[in-house]
């Protein structure tokens, strides 16, 4: 018999893997209409939230080699949803910025998630949303001290 902790944590990940899984099933239509995959959102995602960024730290991000990163962003450049432009510090190093086109990409997923989020958290009392908007807040920051 697993010991209590173990257990909540197995359910925990779990649950939280499954609604992750839920949520990017139900908006790969949004990526699809827009002719993006889920590795080119999550680029675009990344430098959305950290700015302008390099191959390298792009990779770091997604977790995946220099040479793949490069190969993602080759792909958002063609699409017209990314651009690579010379680092101002740095003129050997380019940076990957998004496009316009890029914004209203993400935007559009992210809107779409937002709305399904919304049509099931309608089903929560009040205080079952700040309990669970709480606890996974507390769950993000101590996530990101380890």
């Amino acid at each position: 018999m697993e010991p209590p902790q173990e257990e909540l944590t197995r359910r925990l990940e779990e649950s939280l893997r499954r609604a992750g899984s839920e949520l990017d099933k139900r908006v790969r239509s949004v990526l699809m209409a827009k002719e993006i995959s889920s590795p080119q959102f999550n680029a675009l995602l990344s430098i959305l939230e950290f700015g302008p960024l390099t191959m390298g730290e792009l990779g770091r991000h997604l977790c995946v080699a220099c040479s793949t990163a490069t190969d993602l962003v080759a792909r958002l450049e063609k699409a017209g949803l990314a651009k690579r432009v010379r680092d101002e510090n740095d003129r050997r190093m380019n940076r990957v910025r998004l496009l316009d086109k890029g914004e209203q990409a993400v935007a559009a997923v992210i809107s779409e998630r937002r709305h399904l989020l919304g049509d099931v958290l309608g089903e929560y009392s009040e205080e079952e949303l700040r309990q669970l908007t709480g606890s996974l807040k507390l769950l993000e920051q101590r996530m990101s001290l380890k």
